[in-house]
């Protein structure tokens, strides 16, 4: 894993604006996707302080390359290995629906591209090195996003 995700999302929302201000032409719908992209994007803030404040819980790191002390399981880590980055793509794509235009889904697409391919697996193979059957188990009864 080369970039942090943070960074990632917050590359994939300029990508998105960059895309949609090249072909101002390409708008779609108005504000009822614009208000559908800020649900979005508050869902995606709840999800990501929500599953922060469950790595404090349980004193771990939230740095992808630091060594966890404890595998989540609870919380949204029910339901979702990657709820922070579910939280991050929600962002980008309320993001694209708030910019209003076709092109403005590249940057979610490029998130996810980078961070279902690079970064998950990065993660897995640790969590497997630190937690091993633990995590292998946890893997195959929870989805990798939903």
């Amino acid at each position: 894993m080369v970039v942090p995700p943070p960074i990632l999302l917050i590359a994939a929302i300029v990508l998105s604006y960059l895309a949609s201000a090249i072909a101002p032409g390409l708008r779609l719908g108005g504000p009822p996707l614009s208000f559908l992209g800020i649900a979005l994007i508050a869902v995606g803030i709840g999800l990501f302080l929500w599953s922060v404040k469950i790595f404090q819980k349980h004193t771990t790191t939230l740095n992808p390359r630091g060594k966890p002390s404890s595998l989540i399981t609870a919380g949204p880590y029910r339901i979702s290995r990657n709820p922070i980055y579910l939280g991050f793509l929600l962002i980008a794509i309320g993001t694209a629906l708030v910019f209003a235009n076709v092109l403005a889904f590249v940057g979610p697409l490029v998130f996810f591209f980078f961070i279902n391919t690079l970064v998950i697996p990065f993660e897995e193979d640790m969590l497997t090195n630190v937690f091993g059957a633990t995590y292998q188990n946890y893997r195959k009864q929870t989805r990798r996003w939903l």
